[in-house]
């Protein structure tokens, strides 16, 4: 029987969190944040959002989800927590039995958290109608710093899945010629992702020549010969996103090639010296944006790399409001690239694992120092 130290995700650290906060309970109900605690990833409810999960976790007790019964017989085979209490869909309100264990727990005047970057408003107002005494706030915050930290089997599952998506986008690409489309490339891309190991698809950013230029998936564009190609592609590998950018050329590469490319490795290999414990994501950005200037080069984004897991974009961010000092055991990608609309762009983004003797590349397949000539 599976337990709490079973799981991918750290429990300790979500039980500490929990019992060190304001609140007297936090209500879980994202996919991302069902699947860290319950350890089992609930896939319709990213697309049946009114299919609604929900883990009550109080201070210093056991968690208690609240599940819809079509998922009831999963929960029990792979979930470690032990508590359910079922609703039958289109009938039972699951946010009344959110409010009635409350109510159990004795905790109908507490302070309770709640994410308030996932739950609709429909479903808040339910929850305080039903609680009226209590004091509901948001709990976003604790829980996305919980995930910041990746314990070792997370480590080795991204591991995995970016060299995963990596290999399946060289794949792809070692076999492009002159009159394939992009949405050619895309789908022996998707084959690749999936034959990787990878569930579904996550994100598909392909393009060729002048759409390189653009943050697109395929078209039609048919290849010719001396087009740069550009991905910024993932797959998700049991709940957990990989996201790797990578840029090739089919024909020799020029002088504009290799000046860019050059420059923005440069780039790359300062910011990446900067994921050391104790930096910030707003001086990497700050960094970033010096080194663009420095060299010439467009730097109109709004960050240059993220942590990632059960999201795409986790925290902390490389951006310009990013104040969370790195620590060892959280990841980040560095995404350096450039792309004039409408002309071409270059891209190239890896996984990093934060550590106290510096960054460790994670996204170790099809080595990015070149581009990749086909």
């Amino acid at each position: 029987m599976k337990t709490e130290h079973d799981t991918l995700g750290d429990m300790s650290r979500m039980r500490a969190a929990i019992d060190n906060s304001d609140m007297d309970a936090i209500v879980i109900v994202s996919p991302e944040n069902l699947r860290y605690a319950a350890d089992v990833q609930f896939t319709s409810q990213l697309k049946i959002r009114d299919r609604l999960t929900f883990i009550v976790w109080a201070k210093e007790k056991d968690p208690v989800m609240v599940v819809c019964q079509v998922w009831e017989a999963l929960v029990r085979r792979s979930s470690w927590i032990t508590d359910l209490r079922t609703y039958r869909e289109f009938q039972d309100s699951a946010v009344a039995m959110v409010a009635g264990v409350l109510a159990e727990m004795g905790l109908e005047k507490g302070r309770i958290g709640y994410e308030g970057e996932y739950l609709a408003g429909r479903y808040c107002d339910e929850m305080r109608a039903a609680l009226p005494n209590a004091k509901i706030t948001e709990c976003d915050d604790l829980l996305a710093r919980v995930r910041m930290f990746k314990t070792p089997a997370e480590v080795n599952l991204l591991r995995g899945a970016y060299n995963g998506t990596a290999n399946a986008l060289l794949a792809a690409w070692s076999n492009v010629s002159e009159g394939q489309t992009e949405r050619d490339v895309s789908r022996r891309l998707a084959n690749g992702i999936l034959a990787s190991g990878a569930g579904s698809v996550a994100a598909m950013v392909m393009g060729a020549g002048e759409n390189t230029g653009l943050h697109a998936e395929a078209s039609s564009y048919r290849i010719q010969q001396g087009d740069i190609m550009k991905s910024d592609c993932g797959g998700l590998y049991e709940g957990y996103f990989s996201n790797i950018g990578r840029t090739a050329k089919l024909g020799a590469l020029n002088d504009q090639d290799r000046s860019i490319w050059t420059r923005l490795r440069e780039i790359q290999h300062e910011l990446i010296d900067m994921l050391r414990p104790g930096n910030t994501g707003q001086e990497v950005f700050h960094a970033c944006a010096r080194l663009h200037a420095e060299r010439d080069l467009p730097f109109p984004f709004g960050h240059n790399g993220h942590s990632v897991g059960l999201m795409i974009h986790e925290r902390p961010i490389i951006g310009p409001h990013e104040t969370i000092p790195y620590e060892a055991g959280m990841v980040s990608t560095v995404e350096t690239r450039v792309r004039w609309p409408g002309k071409i762009g270059y891209h190239m983004e890896d996984l990093f694992l934060i550590t106290e003797s510096g960054p460790e590349l994670l996204s170790t397949a099809f080595d990015n120092e070149e581009i990749r000539v086909v």
